[in-house]
Order: C-alpha cells, then structure tokens, then sequence
C-alpha cells in the first residue's frame, strides 16, 4: 500500500471517499481499515486508521493523533477548552524524525452546501512542516505539535486560518497576526507578503459561525466596494470599510500570476465594526485589485505616474502617465456611482506615444472614481485590449463644471503621438493634447515629411446658431514641408482641433489627432477668409489675418501666391496688387459702402483666367452709421477710381 491508495496515479480520483453521511448521522460511520477499504469511504478516523495499518504493514512507525481541527464544523473564535477534540490524524518516524499527516484533509474537502464529497489530492497535508500544520490541527497531547516551543490553546484558537494553497503560494501573513479584527474609525487592514508574482481578490460577507459554510473555496473575480485592494511588488494590502455596524467574514483569494485557473481560498479573517467610517460611495472594481496589476509588466506597462493608494484629485484634474516597454493602444474607463456614462466619456482624453501612454481625466462630481486602462500591442488589432491599471481617484474639492468638460467625439489619439509619427508628421509646436489660450488665438505647427494631403476641422458642444460658420475659424497654411494650422475662436469654451490625412494616394482621410482647445478669452475671435480649392500649398496670407473686414475703410493686402502671374482684389471693381522685392503681392484696396465681400483672385501660366483663392466678409453696419461714415470718407474715396471688373 502507498498514499496513492487514497489517489490512484495518473488518475486524479479517489479510491477512498469521505463518508459524508456518516459524519451527519445519516448512516453508521466506517472506522476500522476493514470496513473503510471494502466500502471506499470513511470519516477521519476511518482514514487515520487504515495509515497506521498500511505503515505497520511496511514496518513503519505511526501513531494516531487525536487533537481539534479548523476543518467542517469549527466555528471560528469559539472556545474549545474542556471540549473534546473532534479529530484525528497520524505522525510517522521516518529516518529517525517524527513526521505529521493528513489523510482525510490530503484526500479533499466536503462540499457542506451539496452535502457531498469534492475529490482532490493535496500532498501538503502529507509530511507537513510543523509550523504550518499547527495553524490548523492542535493535538491533544502537546509532543505531538513537533515545536521548538509549542503554542497554547488559547494561540491556536486565535490563529488566522490557512488553507494549504497559502503555504504551496509561498505566501506570508504581515498583519494581522490574529483572525478576529476590530476596525480603527471604521477601517480594518490586513496584508500579505509573496516571493513570486501572485494575483489576489477578496470577498466579505454577513458573518456565519462555521468557518466551512458553504461558500466557493475558487473565484474568478471580485465585485466588492467595501474596500481597496492593491497589489505592490512584494506584498498585498487590503483596506476594508464595512458599510455598516455588524460582523463581517473576509476571504482572501489569490493564484499566480501564471495560472489560468480560479483564483483559491487561502486565508480568512473575521472583521468586527462597532461604529462605520461616514464616506462616500466606492466604486465596484470587478479587475481584482486596485493599482498596477500583476499581468501589467506583461502587456507592455513598464510603470506609473501614481501609485495604488487612492489619488487625491486637486482642482478636478487628474493626469496619469504610463511608461511602456512597447507601442500600445490604450482605452480608458471612468466610474462614479452617479455618472452617466455619455458623460464619462467627456471625462477623458488620452495620448499614445510609443513609450508613454497619458490619459487627462476631469471629475464633474465629488466622491470616489474607477479609473481603469486597458491595452493591446499597437499593431495587433486583432487582439482584445486588456486590464492593466485600476485606479481609486477621490475628488473632494473644486469640481468640473459641465460646459468644461472635453467636447464631444474626442477620438482615443490625442495630440501628436504613435499615429503621427508612423505617418510622417513631426515636429510638433504642441506636443500635449491639451492647449490653452487667454487670447482666443493660437497656431500649430508641424512638418509633413511625407507630403500627405492634409484636412482640419474644428467643433464643440453645438448650444446655439452662429451666424458664421465654425470651420472659419480655422485656416491652414503649407509651406514647403511645414504646415501652420491657425484658429481664432469666437467664444470662451472648449473646442476640439482635428487633424486627418490621406495616408494612401487615393485613399481616405485617417484620423491623425485630436487637440483639446480651452479659450478663456471672452472677446470673441473674428473669423478667417474663406478658402477655395485654387488655394494651396506655398500660399500664405499675411494681411488681413482675418475674414471679416470694417466698411469704408482702406485694408492693406499682402499675400504671396506661387506662380501668379497677376492676383486682385475683386468686388464692384478689381485693384490689382503689386509684387515686391520679397515676391509678396500687395497693395491697399477701399472696403466700400455697400458691399458684402472682396474676393482674391489670381492667373497663372499663360491663361488670363483668374481663378478665386479665397473670400472676404465686409461687415453690415445699420444705414444711419454708414451715412456718416460714409461723409467721413468721401474725401479719400475719391482719389483712386478704378475700372469697373466682374469674373
């Protein structure tokens, strides 16, 4: 006979069963070896029994050791003074040291929810390390704990149990070093140390008295918002804050980090709340732990800006940077418990670099957020993103208020990043996705290395009808390899800035990067001229910088345009502009009394044909202000008469 008499090699079943009617007393309990092997099924002794008859059978030394167990039954915290002991097990003398086992506790565990017998071998209850065995099986007689110093009764009753994945984890208890906690203003901690990478959840429960009551010894995740677990790189610490006065049963689970199985039941602790901590909602964080998670070096996160304690958001903003080993694609969740979900996604903008990936947050609502960041290799989309960072952000002072907020379709790029390199555009005069301006005004720079056709819009939060559309607020200007995006925003607010090119010939315009725009300015921006398609690249307008221009009044005009060979300015007449020394076209043209736009045209090559570049709004003043302007005027008016020209 051998152990394997319990587990038959290879065949991961056992041929002895716990007789789990018999302990209920629905049926007569097995004990000898006799009744056990016929049978293949046997409580304790039953068990303990037949090692010592397969140890004398082989010459070996056993003994059976009667004593309490934190098996079915225990209840935890209960005194087990002058009570007789409920359990049986066996010592060997093995080359002349005494040895402690298990059998029925190495042969599975009782399922007492289904009343039923769950088959699993675990050889840690077989020649177990005395320090580890006295956690959960005391002996009647004190030689029998094996110790250097033995523990009293009292000690054992008090001890945290342990389940045998604990101890095969490698896994270490920091604090507390007993079962039964009472919270501290409403707060309990409880901490454990590892050597290997393991993953870790939890579970917290209406206290039962039976240890054993049923519940799942395996979890595949976590939904509690009763407490903060973070995962640092050698130990776990679990921050509990039960919602209300009672007793409360904690589970803590754990697995490798290399495993793909459940995570298994490894320790358990009683938490006592006589008075609540008064705070806010925590969000559910159904990732397991809070911080970097375990698999995070793997996915490519090589370190954070913030640490797994909860950050303290100031002023509403929060910003978290991501180091990566490799280019990544990242996606951002952000949790209140009252935060409608359209609304969260106006709470974040993220950039992707190839070795950082940032992610701006705003917080409209005080109390507790989940800020998770998922990630996939950047070339690989046919891969599914993944959990890499849970954080547990806490606003409790200075909010956002809803006309802050980013604006709407912000895509998942923002500011010059990953896509923009790949695509040739560098150089960047804003290298973060966010840009502020007290003026209303600002320019972009950026070198098209690639030549690519280029597109820009410009939006916000529609809340009223202008007058002039948005898009002419925006006006790009391309020399050689250099691309200026400029903007003059009409109102204070936040805008998006796009920035789209045509990767392939042929092809679509690809989304490059989206800019934040955060005006402060009240004075609203005028607009830039209209532009047409004759407009292109090498053409630059230096004055007027604006689209909208005052009646009656004389304008000077500098443009340079390559290739032209004669550019006028067109409204009830033409004024031709003149070409200097700097092959800058100029010249000053009268705005008129009663017109609506000036147009810039030009010919070039041998055709005489001029083609219209852009458009010139002239402003409508009411017809008493523009008669005395008009009188104000006349004089000046009357020096230049040019010819009559329509195109």
């Amino acid at each position: 006979m051998s152990w394997r008499d319990f587990v038959p090699s290879g065949s991961g079943s056992v041929t002895t069963l716990y007789d789990v009617s018999g302990y209920l007393g629905h049926s007569e309990k097995l004990s000898s070896p006799e009744e056990v092997i016929a049978a293949g099924r046997g409580v304790c002794c039953g068990y303990s029994n037949l090692c010592t008859e397969m140890c004398r059978e082989v010459g070996i030394d056993c003994r059976e050791v009667p004593g309490h167990s934190k098996g079915i039954g225990h209840r935890q915290g209960q005194s087990l003074k002058n009570v007789k002991s409920d359990h049986l097990w066996n010592a060997v003398l093995l080359g002349g040291q005494w040895f402690l086992l298990d059998a029925c506790w190495g042969a599975g565990r009782v399922d007492m929810e289904h009343k039923s017998f769950v088959k699993r071998f675990d050889d840690f209850y077989f020649l177990t390390d005395p320090e580890e065995f006295i956690d959960s099986h005391f002996p009647d007689e004190e030689k029998w704990q094996l110790l250097d110093k033995p523990i009293p009764l009292e000690e054992f009753e008090r001890r945290v149990f342990k389940t045998s994945a604990f101890f095969t984890m490698g896994l270490r208890l920091i604090q507390p070093h007993y079962f039964h906690i009472v919270t501290d203003d409403g707060e309990a901690n409880m901490s454990l140390g590892f050597s290997r990478p393991v993953i870790f959840t939890y579970e917290i429960t209406q206290h039962q008295d039976l240890l054993h009551c049923g519940v799942s010894e395996q979890k595949e995740s976590s939904n509690s918002s009763f407490g903060l677990l973070t995962v640092s790189h050698r130990s776990m610490n679990l921050q509990l804050l039960p919602p209300a006065t009672g007793t409360y049963d904690v589970k803590v689970f754990a697995r490798p980090e290399t495993a793909t199985t459940a995570l298994m039941w490894v320790c358990s602790f009683t938490v006592e709340c006589p008075i609540p901590r008064a705070t806010e909602e925590i969000p559910e964080n159904p990732f397991l732990s809070w911080g970097l998670q375990p698999t995070a070096e793997s996915l490519g996160v090589a370190g954070s800006s913030q640490g797994s304690e909860v950050a303290e958001v100031e002023e509403g903003i929060f910003e978290l940077a991501l180091k990566t080993s490799r280019p990544l694609m990242v996606l951002c969740e952000l949790v209140h418990p009252e935060l409608d979900a359209t609304v969260a996604k106006r709470c974040l903008a993220t950039q992707i670099q190839p070795n950082l990936l940032t992610c701006h947050v705003l917080c409209p609502l005080r109390g507790f957020y989940r800020l998770s960041v998922f990630v996939r290799d950047y070339e690989k989309t046919e891969v599914k993103f993944h959990n890499a960072v849970n954080f547990l952000l806490h606003c409790k002072g200075k909010v956002i208020s809803p006309d802050e907020l980013f604006p709407p379709n912000l895509g998942s790029a923002c500011g010059p990043g990953t896509r923009t390199l790949e695509a040739g555009l560098s150089k960047f005069s804003h290298t973060t996705a966010l840009v502020s301006t007290q003026q209303g005004k600002c320019n972009i720079t950026f070198h098209n290395q690639r030549d690519l056709e280029l597109h820009s819009v410009i939006s916000r939060e529609e809340n009223k009808t202008a007058a002039i559309p948005l898009s002419r607020h925006l006006f790009c200007t391309y020399t050689d390899s250099k691309v200026t995006v400029s903007v003059s925003l009409p109102d204070a607010g936040v805008y998006r800035l796009g920035l789209y090119a045509k990767t392939t010939p042929g092809g679509n315009f690809n989304p490059m990067c989206d800019f934040v725009l955060r005006n402060s300015c009240d004075q609203p921006g005028l607009p830039f001229p209209c532009v047409y398609s004759a407009w292109r690249k090498g053409c630059v307008l230096f004055e007027p910088r604006v689209g909208l221009l005052e009646p009656l009044s004389w304008i000077r005009f500098r443009v340079r345009i390559p290739g032209a060979q004669k550019v006028s300015m067109v409204g009830e007449t033409q004024t031709d502009l003149k070409m200097n020394k700097s092959r800058v076209w100029e010249g000053e043209v009268f705005s008129g009394n009663g017109l609506r736009q000036l147009k810039l045209a030009a010919s070039s090559g041998e055709s005489s044909d001029m083609a219209v570049l852009m458009t010139f709004d002239i402003k409508q003043l009411e017809r008493e202000t523009l008669y005395r302007l008009c009188e104000l005027q006349a004089p000046k008016a009357k020096i230049q008469q040019p010819t009559k020209y329509k195109l």
